[in-house]
C-alpha cells in the first residue's frame, strides 16, 4: 500500500464542476510543485504514438486546471486547447502560457459535459481524475459525448480516474501535507475524507492554511470535493454508449499490466469508433 500522502496526492484532480477549486485554486500549483507533469506528458505522447497521433497533432484537454499538462504537451510539439470551468484555473493557465511564450496552446472556460468548440482533434485527454468528478452516469455520459464529439474517427481518448477496487480495499484516510514557499512561508493542507459506498463516492473536506515567514496566518480556505470511484465494467459500458472502444486500462501511467487493489488511480485509453 502506498504511503497516505503519496496516495492522496496522486488522486487529486485537476479540474471540477462548480463549487470547488475556488480559493483553493490559488494554492494549487504550490501544492503540486512536486508532481512530475513532464513524465505524464511523455506517457501521453507514447500513447498517442501507439495510436497513430502525430507529434504535431491536435489535442483537447478537458479539465485542464492550471494548464501544466497542456503546456508540457505543447512543448512536445502538440497543438493543445485546454478547457476548464473554474475561471481562476483558466486565468492561471493563460498567465503561465503567456509567461512561457507558448503559442501552440490556448485555454478556454467551459463545462466538460457540454462544451462544443466546433473542431475535430486527434486526441482528447483528461488528467488528474477529472472524470471522477462526474458523479452520475448522466454526467459521465455527457463528458464522454464531449470527448467523442471532438474526436476524429480513430482518435484516442486518454484519462485517469479513481479505481473502485483499490478505494474499497484501502479505504480513504485523513492526510496532511505541508509545502515550503520561496518567501519562507508555508502552505499546510489537511484532507478529511468520507466514504459513501452506496453512491460510489468519497467526499473530501480540505482545510488549507497559508502562513508567512513569521508564521502568521495570511490566508485560509475550506472546500469540499466529492469524487466518484469507478470500475472497469462501468467504464467500458459508458464508453461504448458514447462511441468508444476501450483499448487499455492499467495503473496510472502504466499500461503494461492489469490494475489491482493496490492501484488507487488507473489510466484509461479509448478509441473513437
Amino acid at each position: 500500500m502506498t504511503a497516505p500522502d503519496e496516495r492522496r496526492d496522486r488522486r487529486e484532480p485537476g479540474g471540477a464542476p462548480d463549487g470547488v477549486f475556488g480559493t483553493y485554486a490559488g494554492f494549487y500549483d504550490a501544492l503540486y510543485a512536486d508532481k512530475d507533469y513532464r513524465a505524464e506528458a511523455a506517457f501521453l505522447a507514447a500513447v498517442f504514438a501507439a495510436h497513430g497521433v502525430p507529434a504535431g497533432g491536435t489535442v483537447l484537454d478537458l479539465g485542464a486546471g492550471t494548464g501544466t499538462h497542456a503546456l508540457e504537451l505543447a512543448g512536445l510539439g502538440y497543438r493543445v486547447t485546454g478547457v476548464d470551468r473554474a475561471p481562476a484555473m483558466v486565468e492561471q493557465a493563460r498567465a503561465k502560457a503567456a509567461e512561457a511564450g507558448a503559442t501552440a496552446v490556448r485555454f478556454l472556460e467551459g463545462d466538460v459535459r457540454s462544451v462544443d468548440l466546433g473542431v475535430s482533434v486527434e486526441a482528447v485527454v483528461s488528467m488528474f481524475a477529472v472524470v471522477s468528478y462526474q458523479l452520475t452516469d448522466a454526467d459521465l455520459a455527457a463528458m464522454f459525448a464531449t470527448a467523442r464529439r471532438h474526436l476524429r474517427a480513430g482518435g484516442v481518448f486518454v484519462f485517469d480516474c479513481w479505481h473502485g477496487p483499490a478505494v474499497l480495499a484501502q479505504r480513504p484516510a485523513v492526510t496532511s501535507k505541508e509545502v515550503a514557499l520561496p518567501d519562507g512561508g508555508c502552505i499546510a493542507r489537511v484532507a478529511t475524507p468520507s466514504l459513501d459506498e452506496a453512491a460510489h463516492t468519497v467526499t473530501v473536506a480540505y482545510d488549507v492554511c497559508c502562513t508567512d515567514a513569521s508564521g502568521t496566518l495570511v490566508e485560509h480556505a475550506e472546500e469540499s470535493h466529492t469524487v466518484r470511484y469507478l470500475f472497469a465494467e462501468e467504464l467500458e459500458r459508458l464508453l461504448a454508449a458514447a462511441g468508444f472502444e476501450l483499448a487499455a486500462i492499467g495503473p496510472v501511467g502504466d499500461l503494461s499490466r492489469e490494475p489491482t487493489e493496490n492501484d488507487w488511480n488507473v489510466s484509461v485509453v479509448a478509441r473513437a469508433v
